[in-house]
């Protein structure tokens, strides 16, 4: 798990950002009563050998919406994973693994009756049920995700007759190209999910990027270090980092201005900008001095050769007395 998805991660843990995602992709706004309770997603993986692995969604949450509930998971994606498809099956399944454990265990501390339709050997009536895990795959990168969004895309059923297809049981991934969801959807979002997604769509132009913060102001003089942290690691935006200075707001979460630390960085570069003008016009004047040196001593040696003076013409090229004395008598320098 590399740097961009550890700050993904942190970031789109709070539910207003969940919220914004998912009212999203849904394209309404949801009920104000749907909670989004949180759980760890951490998965404790044996394999043939008996070694001990783990296994961690991104973000996990259980949401409980009028009278149902059901698990979102949402995974952050930086870049194309080729067996993407696999991963995600793979998380849900031990996710109902889980749920099924979480049931037995019910059935067991609750001493249930099993009826002659229940599994007493597994602990598992017939009207258990799980409840259904949905997933989002929120993708950051920049490059188009095309393939894969299912594990049919990283298979191979071309010689399979069509009703041996029919077995096949297919596992789709539910993208969301986070960079290119459009500015009208972003104004419609109630979280800070709108300035971040903002920001990164005009951060390939200095110009585009540093209107938008001074047009966003409110926000940006108060950024939460999460949600600034992603913005670091997922754009090209050259030394902010450098100069955002923390602190602790009233609710316990570290902010910082971001607008201050780009005026030092302006004023930084414009410095450097005077010091390298200043240092461009000294050696541009050393250069014309030498070049204008030359064209006097070029004079000067002419006009003592074709007087015959071929030794006052040698001392003028190797010694500077002499020849700011031959200057003086033909005129060429005053003072």
């Amino acid at each position: 798990m590399g740097e961009p998805n550890n700050a993904l991660n942190v970031y789109m843990k709070k539910p207003n950002r969940i919220r914004s995602v998912l009212e999203y992709y849904l394209g309404e706004k949801l009920p104000e009563d749907w909670s989004f309770e949180p759980a760890d997603g951490f998965y404790a993986v044996r394999n043939s050998k008996g070694k001990l692995s783990f296994r961690q969604r991104d973000v996990i949450r259980r949401i409980k919406a009028g009278g149902y509930s059901f698990w979102l998971g949402l995974e952050n994606q930086d870049a194309v994973n080729l067996i993407f498809p696999w991963r995600l099956m793979e998380m849900d399944s031990l996710e109902y693994g889980a749920g099924i454990e979480r049931i037995q265990e019910r059935n067991r501390a609750e001493n249930s009756v099993y009826t002659e339709d229940d599994d007493f050997m597994y602990a598992y009536r017939k009207r258990d049920r799980l409840e259904p895990i949905l997933n989002l795959t929120l993708y950051w990168g920049r490059k188009r995700w095309k393939q894969p969004l299912s594990l049919a895309d990283m298979v191979d059923m071309s010689l399979l007759p069509e009703r041996l297809r029919e077995l096949f049981a297919d596992y789709r991934v539910h993208l969301i190209h986070m960079r290119h969801i459009p500015d009208e959807a972003l104004q419609k979002m109630d979280s800070d999910l709108k300035y971040v997604l903002g920001i990164m769509k005009c951060s390939e132009s200095r110009k585009r990027y540093e209107r938008y913060i001074w047009e966003n102001r409110e926000y940006f003089s108060r950024i939460p270090k999460s949600a600034f942290d992603v913005i670091d690691v997922c754009t090209n935006i050259k030394g902010l980092k450098e100069h955002m200075q923390f602190r602790v707001n009233k609710d316990g979460e570290e902010e910082a201005d971001m607008c201050k630390a780009l005026r030092e960085i302006v004023e930084e570069a414009e410095k450097q900008g005077v010091r390298k003008g200043v240092k461009q016009g000294r050696q541009q004047g050393r250069r014309q001095g030498r070049r204008q040196g030359e064209e006097i001593l070029g004079q000067l040696v002419g006009r003592l050769l074709s007087e015959g003076r071929t030794e006052d013409a040698r001392l003028a090229a190797v010694d500077e007395a002499a020849r700011y004395k031959l200057y003086r008598e033909y005129g060429i320098l005053n003072g």
